[in-house]
C-alpha cells in the first residue's frame, strides 16, 4: 500500500510539483530570525549582562531558563499547521520575536533583570514558530532532490546566522546605543522573515483549532509505522549514532592539549560557528536521489572518524584541526538529519509542520531524562482526553497504563543519586 493511501489523501493535490522558486537556497534566508535570537542569547547576551554589571551566577540562571522552549517547542508549534499559511506564522513568529528584541535591548542590566528574562523567554517560544513553518513548507513544496538541498541551506543559515548575528550585536554595541543596537537586532530578525511573502503557498485546508487533531496526528504516526523506510528512518533518527555527541565536550578538552581561552574563543566559538555552517553546505553536494538514511548514518561515520584525529597527539595544532574537522561533519550531521526528517515526513501528511519538529526535539532526547518521560506522560494523557472523548475506550485505558509507565520512571530518575 503506497503512503497516499495510508494517509487517505490524494497525490495530486499534496506532492510537491517542480517548481523554479522558491530555490533551496531560500531556506537558509528564512530560518536566520531563529539563528539570530539564539546567537543573541547565547553568545551576545552574556556579555552584555556582564557589561551591566550582573553577577556571573545570575547570567547563568537566566541562560539556563531560555535554554528551556527549545526543548519543549513541540507542544506549541502545531499551531502552524492550521488556519493560517505556514509562511504567513513564519512572519508572524519572526515580527514578534523582532519586537521582543527591540525591547529587550532597552530592559538590559540590574534593574528590569526579571522582566528581561520573562521577555527573552516568550521570545523563545515565540521563534519556535520559524523553525516549524520552515520544516513545514520545505516537506510540502519542494521536490525530492530540492529537499535535500534545502536542508544543507536551512543548516547554514542556522548555525552562520546564530554566528554572524552575535558577532555583529557585540560590535554594534561597542559604537552605539543599546536602542539603537536593540532596533538593528530587530532588523536582523525581521528582514530575512519576508522573504516569505514570495513564496508560493496554497490556502490551508479548513480546520478547527484543535478538535480531531489527535486523531489526525495518531493516523500519520500509523502511517510512519506501517511504511518500512520510514520507520528505520525514524529509529535512525532517535538513535546515539551521528549525534555529535562530543560537541560540548571539545573546549573541555582543550587544556589538556595546551590551548588557552583565546584559542578555544576561535575553534569552538567564530571560527567553529562559521565551520558547521560550511559542513551544512556540503549536504547541498549531495545527490538528491540517495537514500537519506544511508547518507546520515555516513556522515555520523564521518564524524567519528574526525573524532579520531584529536587522538594522535595532545598539541595545540591536532586540537585546532581535529576541532575544525569535527565541527565540519558536525554540520553535515544536522544536515543530513533535516534530510532524513523531511522524507520521514513526506508531502502527504497535513501536520507537516508538527512532525519536523517533534522529530527534531526527539533526536536531542534520551530515553533516560526526565524530559523524555514528561513528555510521554503529557502526550500519554492527550490520547487519553482525546480516545474518551471519542468513546475509544480501549485505546483510553491503554494511554492510562502508558501514563503509569511514565510515572513510575520519573519516581525512579528523583530517587536516583546525583552523581549517578
Amino acid at each position: 500500500m503506497s503512503d497516499s493511501a495510508i494517509f487517505g489523501t490524494t497525490s495530486h493535490l499534496n506532492t510537491p510539483r517542480a517548481r523554479r522558486w522558491p530555490t533551496p537556497w531560500v531556506f537558509g534566508v528564512l530560518i536566520l530570525p531563529l539563528g539570530v535570537y539564539v546567537g543573541y542569547f547565547s553568545t551576545a547576551l552574556p556579555f552584555l549582562l556582564s557589561k551591566a554589571g550582573v553577577p556571573v551566577d545570575e547570567i547563568a540562571r537566566i541562560g539556563s531558563l531560555l535554554y528551556v522552549p527549545p526543548i519543549l517547542m513541540f507542544l506549541w508549534t502545531p499551531i502552524v499547521d492550521v488556519k493560517l499559511r505556514r509562511r504567513t506564522w513564519l512572519i508572524l513568529g519572526a515580527s514578534v520575536t523582532a519586537l521582543c528584541m527591540l525591547v529587550a535591548g532597552l530592559l538590559l542590566g540590574p534593574s528590569h533583570l526579571w522582566l528581561l528574562t520573562l521577555l527573552l523567554f516568550f521570545c523563545g517560544c515565540v521563534v519556535a514558530l520559524v523553525a516549524a513553518s520552515c520544516g513545514g513548507l520545505m516537506a510540502t513544496i519542494l521536490s525530492t532532490s530540492a529537499q535535500s538541498k534545502a536542508a544543507g541551506w536551512n543548516q547554514a543559515g542556522s548555525f552562520g546566522g546564530g554566528v554572524l548575528g552575535a558577532a555583529l550585536v557585540l560590535w554594534l554595541v561597542e559604537h552605539l546605543s543599546l536602542s539603537v543596537v536593540g532596533l538593528a537586532t530587530a532588523g536582523l530578525v525581521l528582514l530575512p522573515a519576508l522573504v516569505a511573502f514570495t513564496v508560493p503557498e496554497a490556502p490551508p485546508t479548513p480546520s478547527p483549532w484543535f478538535r480531531g487533531r489527535f486523531t489526525e496526528i495518531r493516523r500519520e504516526a500509523l502511517a510512519v509505522l506501517r511504511s518500512p523506510k520510514r520507520r528505520w528512518g525514524v529509529l535512525l533518527l532517535i538513535a546515539p549514532g551521528s549525534t555529535c555527541a562530543a560537541f560540548y565536550l571539545l573546549p573541555a578538552l582543550a587544556a589538556s592539549y595546551g590551548v588557552g581561552a583565546k584559542g578555544v574563543i576561535w575553534a569552538n566559538g567564530i571560527g567553529g560557528g562559521v565551520v558547521l555552517g560550511l559542513g551544512s553546505l556540503c549536504s547541498v553536494l549531495v545527490p538528491g536521489n540517495w537514500d537519506r538514511r544511508f547518507t546520515y548514518a555516513g556522515a555520523g561515520m564521518s564524524n567519528a572518524l574526525a573524532a579520531m584525529v584529536l587522538l594522535v597527539a595532545y598539541r595545540p595544532s591536532v586540537y585546532f584541526w581535529g576541532t575544525l574537522l569535527y565541527l565540519l561533519t558536525a554540520g553535515l550531521c544536522n544536515a543530513r538529519y533535516v534530510a532524513l526528517m523531511l522524507d520521514i515526513i513526506g508531502p502527504e501528511g497535513h501536520d507537516a509542520s508538527t512532525w519536523y519538529y517533534a522529530l527534531l526535539s526527539a533526536g536531542k532526547l534520551r530515553a533516560e531524562t526526565l524530559t523524555y518521560h514528561v513528555m510521554n506522560i503529557l502526550g500519554a494523557a492527550g490520547f487519553v482526553i482525546n480516545s474518551g472523548w471519542n468513546g475509544a475506550l480501549p485505546s483510553a485505558a491503554m494511554n492510562v497504563v502508558w501514563i503509569g509507565i511514565g510515572v513510575y520512571a520519573v519516581s525512579q530518575l528523583r530517587k536516583r543519586p546525583k552523581g549517578a
